[in-house]
């Protein structure tokens, strides 16, 4: 089994720990080793049956001289903070993929590493994904999506046929993307919005149809 270390023990911490605890139901496959947070408040805590080891630092020490054997996947949501703790703990930390077994991959997709999929999510035929993705509880990807690294899709949204997410885009729940939209990069899709055109960098787009408001 691999000590799987997770990467921020707020509320979508608990819920990858339960992700891991169902892959373990079904398979043994990690030991729990336990969360990593730079929220110094909680070091020592348990969590859910689960102890606070200590911040980012902590990591990188115990993970620098034998970089095969730590293994870790970040979950947390905002983009830009993943960003910073990949780039932080890439020469100490090997990348898991974590992925729900109620979750439906295609055999032809093609997924990078780090990335999180929660239950019931779908990624269908030839979808690329990068490195440290999100897909939330019951999203979808439709066929040949591409999505680039540290893409976060909450739950319920479905990402249809040939979009493209470029790096750093935050998609809001119940999101509809239509098909062979291109979402820039850092863009923001608000909660409930369907997107009908393409979506600039850094845009914040909301509503249905959505609409750009920053």
């Amino acid at each position: 089994m691999k000590d799987i270390y997770i990467i921020g023990a707020g509320g979508f911490g608990r819920e990858v720990a339960d992700t891991v605890h169902d892959i373990n139901k079904k398979s043994e496959t990690y030991n729990m080793a336990g969360f990593i947070d730079d929220d110094s408040s909680k070091w020592g805590m348990v969590i859910n049956d689960i102890e606070v080891k200590g911040g980012t630092d902590f990591l990188f020490d115990l993970g620098k001289n034998d970089p095969g054997r730590i293994h870790a996947v970040i979950a947390v949501g905002d983009p830009d903070t993943k960003v910073k703790l990949a780039r932080k703990l890439d020469p100490s930390v090997t990348w898991e993929n974590i992925i729900h077994p109620t979750a439906i991959i295609s055999g032809y997709a093609s997924i990078g590493e780090g990335n999180t999929i929660q239950s019931y999510a779908l990624v269908n035929a030839n979808v690329k994904m990068g490195n440290h993705c999100l897909i939330n509880a019951g999203s979808g990807l439709g066929h040949d999506v591409v999505l680039n690294n540290y893409v976060s899709i909450m739950s319920k949204c479905d990402i249809t046929g040939n979009c493209v997410l470029k790096d750093c885009v935050y998609v809001a729940t119940s999101v509809c993307v239509i098909p062979g939209i291109v979402v820039e990069k850092n863009a923001f899709l608000g909660a409930g919005s369907v997107i009908v055109n393409d979506v600039e960098t850094c845009a914040t787009m909301i509503g249905n149809p959505a609409r750009r408001v920053k």
